[in-house]
């Protein structure tokens, strides 16, 4: 099974540089024209399913993909929502380090299990995100592709693990808004990347 990820277009937050995470952030006219494009890439491949998160700037990719398809069911799912990040929501890092001097320090020190910010660590979303991957990878196993829209990082978190990459390595992986990745798993359930960030 082929899985394509495919990363919603760019946004328009409200204020710029505030964190949003798994919040509605409208896609700006840029990003729009970016989650067109990444659905031209998959216009020529056969889908078995097709799942997104269920923000609406993944909604709008996902529908980019369907298409032309218009017997498939988008098949949204909570797990690949973005990161949730809390009390953060609406502020700049700076006036999150004004409000709560101490957080993002300790959050950089132990992002995998910090989440006194009332949020999610990044442990916490790799579990989620890993448990929607297995029942897809399980319920699709075989021939065919299957595609996902969906954030960063939850994005991330699928090809880290394919690539078996610890924590401080996902930084390296360059997801850009609009791109398309590409993972294979074999019958044994073995993944490896075929490309990434393809925009």
């Amino acid at each position: 099974m082929r899985l394509f990820l495919i990363r919603h277009g760019a946004v328009s937050p409200a204020r710029h540089g505030s964190f949003y995470g798994g919040t509605e952030v409208d896609l700006s006219p840029q990003g729009r024209i970016e989650a067109k494009n990444a659905a031209v890439q998959l216009q020529a491949i056969p889908l078995q399913a097709l799942y997104a998160s269920p923000l609406s700037r993944a909604q709008f990719g996902a529908e980019q993909v369907r298409a032309g398809r218009m017997d498939m069911e988008i098949r949204s799912l909570e797990g690949l929502k973005e990161i949730a990040r809390g009390r953060w929501i609406g502020k700049t890092p700076n006036e999150v380090d004004a409000q709560y001097p101490a957080d993002r320090e300790s959050h950089r020190l132990d992002p995998w299990n910090w989440r006194a910010h009332e949020g999610e660590s990044l442990g916490d979303l790799r579990t989620r995100v890993l448990a929607c991957l297995t029942d897809i990878v399980q319920e699709h196993s075989g021939d065919g592709a299957v595609a996902l829209v969906s954030h960063m990082f939850p994005i991330r978190a699928v090809l880290a693990d394919a690539m078996h990459l610890d924590l401080p390595a996902w930084d390296d992986l360059v997801i850009p808004t609009g791109s398309v990745s590409c993972v294979e798993y074999n019958a044994m359930g073995e993944a490896k990347v075929l490309f990434l960030g393809r925009t």
